[in-house]
């Protein structure tokens, strides 16, 4: 097969994003890295740093070779790797009241960011292996299943509870779109929902946030809630121009990582808001472009999981924004602040750009 160039529409879409989210972490973060940093461009030059390591890990990831790629033991080694790094974060301080980060020369790094990558690679290796051997959905399902499933119990623990559900869905739709049977997918959903439903419910937090109303408690449970809604309603059509914006002033918690797209939408207004919008569903349309023309089945099953995943990441940000979904700190994909949200999704656009090569 002749190697073609990599999609340029998605590095450009990826070049853009990256940009507005320089810009929207600086204005959202001004206030707060003055006034807990004692240095307003503190999370601006960062994150700038960030970028760069994202750059390199791109262009790592872009050129790797894809013969290495399909490797098994290359595969289970990254999985160990990556259930080795989740075991040492449980044995790390704890910040914020989980055990999420490993701290070192003033960064930290959040090991979970990564599993999503893996993911991808294990579902992708047991799908493609049905393919080439006519294996029964029965053991593809436990081929991928059970080192997923892994990676999910040791990330729930601690806790991180969006994470995990990102884990599933993300093997789940690349399942779906491998072709598994209704008979499967519905008894394994059922499991799926029942779990999530126990997890939910043994955790007095988790349920208060899907079936509490932020109204009855504005000054605690409900404070983000409320003021992030305030944020995008203020902005109206046009927004109160870049920088100008009153909730970023200590009224909305953390507006340059979890809450990005509310200040946003207060200072770019609907009209900014729906172009970021179209940015990321127009990257979906390119991503699953690519994979639906790729002839090699686990190119495809990669290019395709790293769309979904980057993309419903993108929309669930925005929804928790919104309060069209329950409260849940997830990073706005090239735009929130934070280095390990872009070192993995950066590594998920090389891989896209990659395969890509083999359309």
């Amino acid at each position: 097969m002749k190697e073609a160039r990599f999609d340029r529409t998605i590095l450009v879409l990826t070049s853009i994003l990256l940009f507005i989210g320089i810009i929207a972490i600086y204005s959202a973060s001004f206030i707060f890295a003055l006034t807990r940093k004692g240095d307003p461009n503190y999370f601006l030059w960062r994150q700038l740093l960030f970028v760069l390591a994202g750059v390199a890990v791109l262009t790592a990831t872009l050129n790797f070779p894809v013969k290495l790629l399909k490797n098994r033991n290359f595969i289970l080694a990254v999985f160990g790797l990556q259930a080795l790094a989740l075991l040492v974060v449980m044995f790390a301080p704890k910040i914020n009241g989980s055990h999420r980060w490993l701290k070192f020369a003033g960064f930290s790094i959040q090991p979970s960011e990564f599993a999503k990558i893996v993911v991808i690679l294990l579902t992708a290796y047991a799908l493609q292996k049905k393919i080439e051997k006519k294996l029964e959905w029965g053991h593809v399902i436990v081929k991928a299943g059970i080192p997923v499933l892994i990676l999910f119990a040791l990330i729930i623990i601690e806790p991180d509870m969006g994470m995990s559900a990102m884990l599933l869905f993300i093997a789940a739709s690349m399942f779906f779109v491998a072709g598994l049977p209704w008979k499967g997918i519905v008894p394994i959903g059922a499991v799926l929902a029942l779990g999530l439903a126990v997890l939910i419910i043994i955790a007095p937090y988790r349920l208060q946030r899907i079936v509490g109303n932020p109204d009855n408690d504005p000054q605690h449970s409900g404070f983000q809630v409320r003021q992030s809604l305030i944020a995008v309603g203020s902005g109206g059509v046009w927004g109160k121009t870049l920088g100008g914006g009153s909730q970023k002033r200590l009224f909305l918690p953390l507006p340059h990582t979890d809450f990005i797209f509310a200040n946003i939408a207060e200072e770019m207004g609907l009209w900014g808001c729906s172009m970021i919008l179209f940015l990321y569903l127009f990257f979906g349309y390119r991503g699953f472009r690519i994979a639906a023309k790729l002839q090699d089945p686990y190119l495809s099953y990669i290019a395709f999981g790293v769309t979904a995943w980057i993309v419903v990441q993108a929309l669930i940000h925005i929804s928790v924004n919104l309060y069209l979904l329950p409260p849940k700190g997830m990073p706005l994909p090239f735009i929130s602040y934070g280095g390990s949200s872009m070192l993995s999704t950066m590594a998920g656009v090389g891989l896209l750009l990659n395969v890509s090569r083999q359309v």
